[in-house]
């Protein structure tokens, strides 16, 4: 009796085996970066709207309220819109850039709240560099960001062929 077909048998069953693991494992990888694409751009965009909301809430309480409410009222403008909340989901899902840039936000966040607290209402000058300030951290964020989604865009893709 010959081996050859029970051996070239078992060997097609064997590279069908391997070829179907490495396609499931293709799509598993294809699926878990998917997922964690959409995980972090709605995480990215809760952040940034978070930190809108906070700059637009602060910059309400500097123009409409007393001085000697102005304090509990920009603490109450921080955090009213869970910017840390958001901030500390970032630190557990995202690359380490991204972190860096959205702490710097918070900071500068932070300062603006600060700021607020003692302002002047009528010092145009200051409130316009706390802005920039602001638009520049949020910049960076933006930026790091769209190279963090690049990239899993790009790993998905390679993982797709």
């Amino acid at each position: 009796m010959s081996w050859i077909p029970p051996l070239a048998a078992l060997l097609g069953v064997l590279l069908g085996a391997v070829a179907t693991a490495l396609a499931d494992r293709r799509r598993w990888r294809r699926e878990a970066v998917a997922r964690l694409l959409e995980l972090r751009t709605t995480l990215y965009a809760e952040y940034l709207v978070a930190m809108e909301e906070t700059g637009r809430d602060l910059l309400r309480v500097l123009r409409t309220t007393a001085v000697e409410e102005r304090e509990a009222a920009a603490e109450a403008a921080f955090a009213a819109f869970n910017l840390g909340a958001a901030r500390q989901r970032i630190h557990v899902l995202a690359p380490l850039d991204v972190v860096r840039a959205a702490d710097e936000i918070f900071r500068r966040l932070r300062r603006a709240c600060d700021y607020v607290a003692a302002a002047d209402p009528g010092d145009t000058a200051g409130l316009l560099a706390m802005k920039n300030e602001v638009g520049v951290v949020r910049d960076r964020f933006q930026e790091a960001v769209r190279r963090d989604v690049r990239s899993l865009l790009a790993g998905s893709a390679s993982w797709s062929a």
